[in-house]
Parts: structure tokens; C-alpha cells; sequence
């Protein structure tokens, strides 16, 4: 049998069983909460799995393994940031389970006030932000597309945007968590079997770098991709995740608050372990063959050229699942977002069918994410273009409401203006003036400075928020009742 063939037979099984766990969980959505949060009830060791999935995507399994390609031990910064921060967010705020919230910006709402203008920015741009990460797990699933069936970019794209949706759209939330726990497990068993394969062909570890530049072997080869793009790719992930909507929709669907911690803590160590295979993954394909032309190509290449063919449908599947659970959690993310936040600003009302509402969101985020994938060609430049931009001033704004009183909602705004401005006006500097160095390389670092600058400074000339946070959660669970029990429909 050839690898084409057992890979292709590995994804049609693949296929088929997931869409029968969202077929099975669409028979089972009897209320707006089942699709929008899971119903709340989600067990721990379920949630570490699902959270876990959402970490290791596109950017991770294609990015990461071409940065370790290129640069060693670099391509851990990835891996490792969406870890560290996942396991920040379970220290630091999945306490908020506590207080029922169906979203990350009810959470902002109560840390301001309430105030409409920053609720309202809030909103719109972590829905934006949803819809940037899915376009890069369709980029992600058209590589996996191309490798296996040789069909132009452009039809692998819409493809993989058509088999994404099928998978999160009928079931919504309650499927999801469900179909990204199994596809965890599949994600982290074929990878340990491709690190394992990588290191016994190599003789070890010794042998492995053998034939490695020794500046890519530095610590997370930062004298190979540079010490201060290490950094920076370590501070924009660790913000984004901190400002990620689909992380705090997975913990408010857990059990209890307990659950919300252990589950969200768990996943972020999981995660940053799963950096050394990613690392050692891409050293490999780079020892076997060190003249591809683009890095993204390292894992596709590896995976068809060199593994055996059942091990290759193994990984390939393992590689569908993690791009897949992504995809999934940025989709449902996106139409919860959409039903508790968009429609209303639109309309100034719920939906009278929030679930029916939310799947037809679901399938408009996938046409205009699909679309934007069309147009973009480097994940690891669009993942740190685009999260510089839209999700440092978000991160600031959040940490300061959650660790400092004095913030006021003047002082969130400021930050949510800065940052963008000052991210936009250093890539626009760099590139028109040809400019080098750490500054100009990392916008990241610069806007998020700004941000917390402007933040500081407008908050203390701005007098202090009318209503404590409480108030304003309790405003909260009587607005959100009314969504979460409307009568279900046919």
C-alpha cells in the first residue's frame, strides 16, 4: 500500500467518526446554552484535553515545525508561549468561572464598568480576532490538503473550510469540547511516535544534532533566529492567549471553578512539553533534507517522503486534529460572540433562534476566513503581524482590570487606540525605511508599552469606575438569562 493511499484511508476514518460525535451531540442541543457553552457541566480531564487542542494548531504544528527547521530550538518559542500563557490564564482568571459569564467580554464589562464604548470596541475586535485565527487552521489544513492530494492551493482551501464547518457547526460548543478531547489524544500519540521515530533513526538525541548549525541548538536558537525575535514571538502569543475568547469560553464550561483551574493549568503544561517534539521534529526533516524551499513544507515533506505509510496516515490524521480542534474552538468562539454580542449591537435585541443564529454565523466566519486565507501566505509573519495588532492592547487592558482597581474604562480605551497605532506605525516604519533592529522586529514589545503607558497615565487623570464588579456581573446574569433560556425551536 502506498503512504498516499493508507493517508488517505487514515482521514476518511478520521473524518467519518468525527462528524458522527457532531451529529450525535446536534441531536442533543436542547437549549441556546448546550450550543453556546456546553451547557456548563464539561468534567476537568475533558477540558484539558479540549483547551490543550486549541494550543497546538496551524501556527504550532506547519509554523513552528518550519521556525525548528530554519532555527532549531526556536521553533519551542511557539509552542512554549501558548502554553505559558494558557497556564497564566488558569492562575489568574479561571476564577471567573464563578460567575457564569458566557464570554471574555462580560468579563471585560465588569472590570469597566460596563461602559458601552469599551465593551462595544471589545467586542468587535475579539470576534475580528476569532476570525483571524480560523483563517490561519484553514491555511493549515490546506497545506495537509496539497500534501495528500496534489490539488491546486485555492480548491484545498475552500475544502478545508467545507470539512472544518461540517465538524463544528451542527453540534456548536457541546460537540466541540467532545470532538477536541478525542482529537487531542490522537494529536499527541502520533506525535510522540514521530519524535520517537526521529530520535531511534538518529541514534538519540547526540545524533539528531549532528549536522546542526551550532547556533540553532542555543537556547530556544536565539542566536539563530535572534534573541529578541525569540522574545518577541514569546510576549505576542503569551498576550494573545491572554486575550483569547475561546480559552475563557472553554473554562466557563466547566463543572465548577476548581475544574476551570486544574483543567486550564494542565492543558498549559501539556502544551509547553509538546514544544520539545515539535522542536525535534523539524531538526529532523532539516537533517534528512536541508534544501526545501519553504519552511512550512518541512512536516508535509517529512511526513510523505520519510515515515512509513501507516505511521504517516498516523501523523497526518494527528495533524488534522490539531488543526481541526482549533479551528473548531475559534469557530464556536465566533458565534457565541456573534449571538451575545454582534447581533444585539446590530439589531438591539437577541435573536429569537440563538442556535440557529449561531450556526449561521458559524458558516459566514468560515467563508470570510476562507476567503482571507486566500490572500495570505506565511503563517508565522500573518500570526505575528496580526496578533501584534489586534491583541496587545486587548491583553493590557484585561490584566489591568484584573490586578489593578484604579483602571477606568478612559484609560482601557486608550490602551485599545494605542497599541494598534503604534504596532501598525512601527511595521509601516520598518518596511518603508528598511529599518533593523529590535524594535523595529518585534511591534509587540513597543505597542504593548504604549498601551499599558496610555492605560496607567489616562486612568489616574479619569475618575474612578461608578459601579463595583460585582454590579455589573449581576447586570450580566439577568441580560444573559434571557438568551441562555429562550424555548428551544424546530
Amino acid at each position: 500500500m502506498t503512504t498516499q493511499t493508507a493517508i488517505i484511508i487514515g482521514l476518511v476514518i478520521y473524518c467519518v467518526a468525527m462528524l458522527g460525535v457532531s451529529a450525535f451531540f446536534m441531536l442533543r442541543v436542547s437549549k441556546p446554552a448546550d450550543y453556546l457553552v456546553a451547557g456548563r457541566g464539561r468534567p476537568a480531564f475533558v477540558l484539558t484535553g479540549t483547551i490543550a487542542g486549541m494550543c497546538i494548531g496551524t501556527g504550532v504544528l506547519i509554523g513552528a515545525t518550519g521556525l525548528a527547521y530554519q532555527h532549531g530550538w526556536a521553533g519551542c518559542a511557539q509552542p512554549l508561549g501558548l502554553g505559558f500563557g494558557t497556564l497564566l490564564i488558569g492562575l489568574m482568571f479561571a476564577v471567573m468561572r464563578r460567575y457564569k459569564f458566557m464570554t471574555l467580554a462580560e468579563e471585560i464589562a465588569c472590570y469597566y464598568g460596563n461602559n458601552r464604548i469599551v465593551v462595544e470596541f471589545s467586542n468587535i475586535s475579539l470576534f475580528l480576532s476569532q476570525l483571524g485565527w480560523l483563517t490561519v487552521q484553514i491555511m493549515g489544513g490546506t497545506v495537509v490538503l496539497g500534501v495528500v492530494t496534489g490539488m491546486p492551493r485555492d480548491t484545498c482551501m475552500v475544502l478545508a473550510g467545507l470539512i472544518m464547518a461540517a465538524f463544528s457547526i451542527p453540534g456548536g460548543l457541546k460537540a466541540v469540547v467532545y470532538i477536541n478531547f478525542l482529537q487531542t489524544a490522537v494529536l499527541l500519540t502520533g506525535f510522540l511516535l514521530l519524535a520517537y521515530t526521529a530520535l531511534a533513526n538518529s541514534g538519540g538525541l547526540g545524533g539528531l544534532t549532528q549536522g546542526i548549525p551550532p547556533e540553532r541548538l542555543s537556547f530556544l536558537g536565539a542566536d539563530s533566529y535572534g534573541g529578541w525575535k525569540v522574545f518577541g514571538l514569546l510576549l505576542v502569543l503569551t498576550l494573545a492567549v491572554i486575550a483569547d475568547p475561546g480559552r475563557r469560553l472553554a473554562m466557563f464550561t466547566a463543572q465548577s471553578t476548581k475544574g476551570a483551574v486544574i483543567a486550564t493549568v494542565s492543558a498549559g503544561l501539556i502544551v509547553m512539553c509538546f514544544s520539545v517534539l515539535i522542536g525535534v521534529t523539524g531538526m529532523y526533516a532539516f537533517k534528512l533534507n536541508a534544501g526545501l524551499d519553504i519552511a512550512d513544507k518541512a512536516l508535509p515533506w517529512l511526513v510523505t517522503e520519510q515515515l512509513s505509510p501507516w505511521l504517516a496516515a498516523l501523523v497526518v490524521v494527528a495533524i488534522a486534529s490539531g488543526v481541526v480542534s482549533t479551528a473548531n474552538a475559534n469557530a464556536t468562539a465566533a458565534g457565541t460572540f456573534y449571538v451575545r454580542h454582534i447581533f444585539p449591537l446590530a439589531t438591539g435585541r437577541f435573536p429569537k433562534n440563538p442556535t440557529l443564529t449561531a450556526r449561521y454565523a458559524l458558516a459566514g466566519a468560515f467563508v470570510i476566513a476562507t476567503l482571507t486565507g486566500l490572500f495570505t501566505t506565511d503563517i508565522i509573519d500573518f500570526i505575528r503581524k496580526f496578533l501584534s495588532v489586534t491583541m496587545s492592547g486587548l491583553a493590557v487592558m484585561i490584566l489591568a482590570g484584573r490586578f489593578w482597581k484604579r483602571a477606568t474604562w478612559q484609560g482601557a480605551l486608550a490602551a485599545l487606540v494605542v497599541t494598534p497605532v503604534v504596532s501598525l506605525a512601527t511595521m509601516i516604519a520598518a518596511n518603508v525605511f528598511s529599518l533593523q533592529g529590535v524594535l523595529w522586529a518585534n511591534p509587540v514589545i513597543p505597542a504593548s508599552v504604549a498601551g499599558m503607558v496610555a492605560l496607567i497615565v489616562t486612568s489616574l487623570l479619569t475618575p474612578r469606575n461608578p459601579f463595583t464588579f460585582e454590579q455589573v456581573a449581576e447586570q450580566m446574569r439577568q441580560t444573559r438569562d434571557s438568551l441562555e433560556n429562550v424555548p428551544p425551536r424546530t
